[in-house]
């Protein structure tokens, strides 16, 4: 799906596709509050989940690495940031879940998203001409002098814009969608396991749902640290301290029964949980230019899917048929280690 949303992005306005998509949602929402059999359950999932691509990553990034260039990486940081920061309403949710009852608050959930999608698609602009600015807001009124205004950006190369074909020839765009798989396996099988790893080596459930709760704060910390490094330098040597940081708490992770080892897994897993989401869109647009930005965001995101469709079912499989998850985390190592020496000789587009 998203492959399809990147594409579409870059050939219809992103206004009709957040606004077509929060209908949708918002349609999926109030059909699950009605809900009375399994098949109106299934048929409204199909329908978020359709929706939902619209109004997630893809598009809001491919926009902002159309409008920013000095500032580019803060931008993404505080934009994924605000991704991350919306796990921390899961506590509202199931208070209102408990008040009201699922019904209630599922109608909710679609009048906010209808509300929320129709204000963004109504202020969003695809490109700055459409406003008549030039990136950064700089001028592109050829009766002011415009100089003063480039002068912060202009040591920076810019990449030319490439097409599909010719970006699916280059082993950049490779190597950036393994690196962004192996992210990807290690992020939602740490994701969907820890509370469940953490019981199993003896943690109590509390304590396991503490571990969780403070992997997702530090997330947002290191998605908006990401963005700021990504402004100061070469998205290769941010990427490669990522995938170092995933690499070494997944390392601590299957000797996580110590509680300084946990302690060690929280706060390097925690800070790089997230970062490569910040850096892909950065690191897409500096080597292929914006033309195209959505499509390939797109085919970079979908292709990177392979990574969290297989995560937990291999800890699932690995769980029972060793009685435990040690071999899972072993395994997302070598995956992360991989790609580390991969991002190192990677040459720049040219």
């Amino acid at each position: 799906m998203d492959a399809i949303i990147g594409f579409l992005s870059d050939r219809i306005s992103v206004r009709w596709i957040i606004l077509g998509s929060s209908i949708l949602v918002s349609l999926g929402w109030f059909i699950l509050s009605r809900v009375n059999s399994l098949g109106i359950f299934y048929l409204s999932f199909i329908i978020i989940c359709t929706g939902a691509g619209g109004i997630g990553s893809v598009v809001f990034l491919t926009v902002l690495a159309r409008w920013f260039h000095k500032s580019v990486g803060l931008v993404m940081g505080l934009t994924t940031a605000g991704f991350a920061a919306g796990g921390l309403a899961v506590p509202g949710i199931v208070y209102l879940l408990d008040v009201v009852g699922f019904r209630t608050a599922f109608f909710s959930f679609g009048v906010t998203v209808l509300i929320l999608g129709g204000v963004a698609a109504y202020f969003v602009r695809d490109w700055p001409k459409d406003v008549g600015t030039g990136p950064d807001g700089i001028s592109i009124d050829p009766s002011e002098d415009i100089l003063e205004q480039i002068k912060p950006v202009a040591s920076e190369k810019i990449a030319p814009d490439y097409t599909i074909r010719q970006v699916l020839t280059k082993p950049a765009f490779w190597v950036i969608t393994y690196a962004s798989a192996a992210n990807s396996f290690s992020m939602t099988g740490v994701s969907t396991y820890i509370m469940p790893h953490l019981e199993h080596i003896g943690y109590a459930r509390n304590v396991a749902s503490l571990v969780a709760m403070a992997l997702a704060l530090l997330s947002i910390f290191g998605r908006l640290t990401t963005g700021w490094m990504l402004d100061k330098i070469a998205f290769r040597v941010v990427l490669i301290i990522l995938l170092i940081g995933q690499l070494t708490g997944s390392i601590f992770l299957a000797y996580s029964n110590m509680l300084f080892v946990l302690i060690l897994f929280i706060i390097s897993f925690g800070v790089t949980r997230g970062g490569i989401m910040t850096l892909r869109p950065v690191a897409l647009r500096k080597s292929f230019g914006t033309s195209r930005i959505g499509s390939l965001l797109g085919l970079c995101v979908g292709l990177s899917q392979v990574g969290s469709m297989t995560s937990p079912i291999f800890g699932g499989w690995i769980f029972d048929t060793t009685g435990n998850f040690s071999l899972a985390w072993v395994v997302t190592s070598v995956l992360l280690l991989l790609g580390i020496p991969l991002v190192a000789t990677m040459k720049p587009v040219r």
